[in-house]
Formats: C-alpha cells, structure tokens, sequence
C-alpha cells in the first residue's frame, strides 16, 4: 500500500500540501490547547482487558437509526472541508457511500446539501445544525435538507459563540477569511492548492460561498460581512432544542454533550441520540476529554438515547476505546480531512478501510 498509513503520516502529508493558515484551522486547538493535549493522553491511558478463547469472529455491523452500516464510523461536519482538496464535501460523501457510512454536512459547508445529495446520491446524509438568529432561514434549510434525504438532525450545543485562536487571527483564515500580508504569503508557498483548489472551485463555481446559507445572502469566504439574521443564535438554550424538535420530523442528534444532567436533559426535550464530544478539543480549553465522562453519560442514558462520542480519534484502538465506554459509534473530524487533503477521495476510503481494520483487530482481542 503506497502513500500514508496512519492518521500521523496523513497529517504530515496534509500539512505539507495545504496553506498553512488552513492546516492550522484545523489541526489546532483552543487557548494553550491543554484539552487538545488531554484527548491524546486520556486515550492512550484508557485500557481494555483482553478477553481469550472466545471463538467468535468480530463483527462491524452497526445499525444506527434504524439504518444498517459497515462499522460504528460517521464523517464529522467540518467546515472547511471544501477548502481541503477540490470538491472537498462532494468526495467525503462519495468516500462515505463506497464505505456504507454515514457522511454529516456542516451547516458551514461550501457545499450545499441538495449538491451532496446530487453528487453521492447513495450516501446516507445527517444534516449537522447551527441555529441562526432568525429561525425562519433556519427553518428554510431544515426544509432543504429534508428534500435532498436528510433524516437526521445533528444540532450542535457546544459552540455559543467562536472562540478566539490566535493563529487564525494571525493567518486570517477563519469563517471569514481576513486578507493579511502573512495570508498572501501562505498562499503564496503553496501554489498547487490556490490553483487546484481555491482558485479551480472559484472558476467552476463562483466565489467561494458557504451554500447552505439562503440564496442571495449566503456568506463569501472574503467578504467580512455576514447579515446579522444569518449570525449564530445568541443565548443558545433548551427552548431551541424543543423548538427544533417541533420543526424536525426525523431523528434529532444533540451534539456537545460532557455531563450526565445535559444527557438527562437531551432525553427529556426529545433527541433521539447525543454526541460525547468536546469540539475536537477546539472551544473550551478546560473541557474533560470525552473519554473520562463517558461511560457515566451512556449508564445515565440507558436505552433512551443512542450515545455516540467523538474527538481526538488516531486509531482503530481509539474507535474501540470509545465503544467499550458505552458508544455506539464515533464520529471522525481531522483523520478525514487529512486524508483527503494527501490523497483526495481514495485516500478518504483508505483512511476509513484503515481504521475499520484496526478496529477488527482490536476486537479480537475483546467481547466489546
């Protein structure tokens, strides 16, 4: 198998590829990163005790929502996916498809969710949520996610407002791209990706847009102007969680759980699943790592919820970590990407392949 092996050979793949602004964005954390730091660590303490002479050959099959998949592995929403590699969303949903996984589109998509759908018209799509400040708009693209065949809802709770990373204001890159003479000379260092990804989708498509927003107000990655109604919802609460509900007629995902009163409260307003999940360690620099919360979320929840995790996942080792904690399955935010910026499409299914067979190792040794 030639090209990277592991989520660290595709990361240094990726980071030699990408503009270094955008590598950061994703690669990096939050504050003095002490939560990023402790996913890796918290993980890597977290034993499982073999099991021997149990005769059974492992098994991947998941069924979530009703729906059948290959193994406990679900594409994350990330927002700047499109940015990665040309047509970024489209071949993450294809790779998801190829895969028997579920793919889920951030709300800061460039891609729209009617072209996913159009693009992998076989893939399973979870529509990742941001509420905005007029919950009409919001409203309009729960309608268009429906539409296009989305049947789960993944509101994330976590993120109340951006969170201030220095090196995205140094760079510029952030959600809205800031032009500054260090941006220019990032771009400048990597040619390959202004021409085959920046400027390539720009000539195809137009200017770099996130468009699942409205139509005529949908935010350019250039322009520092965001109409106030499409901001994110301020004082973000329960009541939109019910208000949500009331408007989604499918399975409803609470993304950003880390404490069992938040799992009680998500089964009590009506989500059908939660995500354990700390942002990739990308908000709150003092959040616990999913890890350490959540077998006590997963015994609170009981058969109530479906009890998902992510952040901080390297390894097939680390999927079963998540799962012998009490998750049904996890979902992969930066290992994705990653892949996808070394080696495009094929490289996503490859990381994926990867990750499913170490995780059928590991669970030869368990009765996870």
């Amino acid at each position: 198998m030639s090209g990277f092996l592991s989520f660290e050979q595709a990361r240094r793949a990726a980071q030699r590829k990408l503009p270094r602004g955008l590598f950061d964005y994703i690669d990096r954390g939050v504050g003095e990163e002490a939560s990023l730091r402790a996913l890796r660590t918290r993980l890597d303490a977290t034993q499982i005790v073999p099991r021997v002479l149990s005769g059974a050959a492992p098994q991947t099959d998941t069924v979530l929502f009703g729906e059948n998949f290959s193994a406990p592995l679900i594409i994350a929403p990330t927002a700047m996916a499109g940015l990665v590699h040309g047509g970024g969303e489209e071949a993450l949903a294809r790779a998801s498809a190829r895969c028997r996984l579920p793919f889920c589109l951030s709300t800061q998509s460039l891609s729209g969710v009617d072209e996913i759908a159009r693009a992998a018209p076989d893939v399973t799509i979870w529509m990742q949520v941001y509420l905005w400040q007029d919950l009409s708009f919001s409203e309009e693209m729960l309608r268009r996610a429906w539409d296009a065949g989305a049947r789960v809802a993944v509101m994330t709770v976590d993120t109340p407002a951006g969170s201030r990373k220095e090196w995205n204001l140094r760079s510029g890159f952030n959600m809205p791209y800031k032009v500054t003479s260090r941006g220019i000379m990032d771009l400048a260092l990597r040619p390959n990706w202004l021409v085959g990804v920046a400027l390539n989708r720009t000539i195809r498509r137009g200017m770099l847009a996130m468009n699942n927003y409205p139509e005529g107000l949908r935010p350019k990655l250039i322009d520092a102007t965001i109409d106030q109604r499409l901001s994110l919802m301020k004082d973000l609460n329960w009541d939109h969680v019910g208000w949500l509900r009331d408007k989604w007629p499918g399975k409803l995902v609470l993304k950003g759980i880390l404490s069992c009163e938040d799992a009680e409260k998500s089964a009590s307003v009506g989500a059908d699943g939660i995500v354990v999940s700390s942002h990739g360690a990308r908000n709150f620099d003092a959040s616990p790592a999913p890890i350490d919360v959540l077998s006590d979320i997963a015994a609170v929840c009981g058969n109530r919820l479906t009890v998902m995790a992510d952040s901080g996942i390297r390894r097939g080792l680390d999927v079963l970590r998540y799962r012998s904690r009490g998750a049904t399955a996890v979902m992969l935010g930066r290992y994705p990407l990653w892949a996808l910026a070394a080696e495009g499409e094929p490289g996503v299914v490859k990381a994926l392949s990867i990750l499913k067979e170490e995780y059928i190792e590991g669970l030869r040794y368990t009765s996870v």
